[in-house]
């Protein structure tokens, strides 16, 4: 039997939220390969028979990274590695490891693979948290950001990016979601290294469902400056014109919501719209599941699931223009590409979709069978077993 090692994958790993590398693990079911994961904290079990999870009982990244590290080199030492899988490699990070030539004779796959973006003071807030396991208020992270940022810029961001080609170099295969991140990966390494294996959705857990005549939308995400919801209020405020019920609803938390609440209110729309917070995965896919439209204006995403998740119940979905939106949605079929920024756009979009009921449902059914063509978690995972059938056979 084929032995594969799997680390870092993930501090924790369960079926909650995106849980993209629970999904990955989860369907990789083959018998001829036995799977050996390292995880932080495993909180849902892999129902896969032939992947084991290895518990390193810390959610504290900067421990669960060097131990996976530490026992990566053991195990290439120890000559047990048939392939060795880096599955969470962050875009301009590297893997020690790899960089120390320690089993250079074993096939080596690194990805799912994201383009990186921007990391606001908001971002960094959140990656200080994963850090500290707890969220520092506001102004003591901007304090450490501003000035860490100028610093990262100029020294250690030259030299993370050449460890971070060298790890490119060292591996065998290197899986990248979508396109636009096979574009930016093609700048680094040999063209023939890259696969494109987008994430997925659980289409049984998100289940279709048709639309009703209502007037209401969602809108998903942390409320930072990096989602946008400063230009969907805007927008919103376009949209009641027309359409004086319409309404918004709005998952998430984060630092903009007073900033948010705020601007609703001068443009008149807080009657218009409802902060829900954080709630439970089930209660997002049943306001999904009675939408007219997901919206989702985002300024940066690397990968967004959330989006797939509207497509997967049939919930026609309105987008910026990032990396990979026209890969997942082609505009005027599963939903509308709109340009980043743009109010008017989502407007025009928006109301399209309000004023035309069998057009929102024609597009809704097309964005479900969108997911179940290209984006279903189960047809993923057999992407990556492809792949590591194709080393082999190297």
């Amino acid at each position: 039997m084929t032995r594969i090692l799997v680390s870092p994958v993930h501090s924790h790993i369960s079926n909650r939220e995106y849980g993209k590398s629970y999904n990955i693990l989860n369907n990789l079911q083959d018998s001829t390969f036995e799977i050996e994961a390292y995880v932080g904290e495993a909180v849902t079990p892999i129902e896969a028979d032939n992947v084991i999870i290895h518990e390193l009982h810390t959610r504290n990244k900067l421990k669960y990274y060097g131990r996976c590290f530490e026992t990566v080199a053991k195990e290439f030492c120890a000559g047990n590695v048939d392939i060795y899988h880096h599955m969470n490699l962050s875009y301009r990070w590297f893997n020690p490891v790899l960089l120390a030539g320690i089993g250079s004779d074993t096939p080596t796959v690194l990805g799912p693979c994201q383009a990186g973006h921007a990391i606001m003071s908001e971002e960094f807030n959140t990656l200080l948290a994963g850090v500290l396991n707890r969220e520092l208020p506001m102004p003591v992270s901007n304090a450490l950001y501003y000035p860490l940022d100028a610093i990262r810029d100029m020294t250690i961001d030259p030299i993370r990016m050449e460890l971070f080609k060298k790890t490119l170099a060292a591996a065998d295969r290197i899986i990248v979601v979508h396109e636009d991140a096979k574009d930016l990966y093609t700048r680094f390494v040999d063209e023939a290294k890259i696969e494109v294996i987008p994430l997925g959705v659980d289409p049984e857990l998100f289940e279709f469902q048709g639309r009703s005549e209502t007037q209401e939308l969602v809108a998903i995400g942390r409320l930072d400056r990096r989602k946008a919801y400063d230009i969907l209020l805007e927008a919103l405020a376009q949209i009641a014109m027309p359409f004086p019920d319409v309404h918004l609803n709005i998952f998430g938390q984060g630092p903009e919501e007073e900033a948010l609440r705020e601007q609703a209110e001068k443009l008149g729309i807080s009657d218009n719209l409802t902060f829900h917070g954080y709630v439970d995965q089930s209660v997002l896919r049943d306001y999904l599941a009675e939408a007219r439209a997901f919206v989702h204006p985002s300024r940066s995403e690397s990968f967004s699931l959330v989006r797939l998740e509207a497509m997967a119940v049939g919930c026609p979905v309105v987008i910026s223009d990032i990396d990979g939106a026209h890969e997942m949605v082609r505009s005027g079929k599963e939903g509308f590409v709109v340009p980043t920024e743009s109010a008017e756009a989502i407007a025009d979009a928006v109301t399209t979709l309000l004023a035309d009921f069998d057009l929102a449902s024609e597009i809704g059914q097309q964005a479900r069978a969108r997911v179940e063509e290209k984006y279903d978690w189960r047809t993923i995972g057999q992407h990556y077993l492809n792949v590591y059938k194709d080393l082999l056979s190297d």
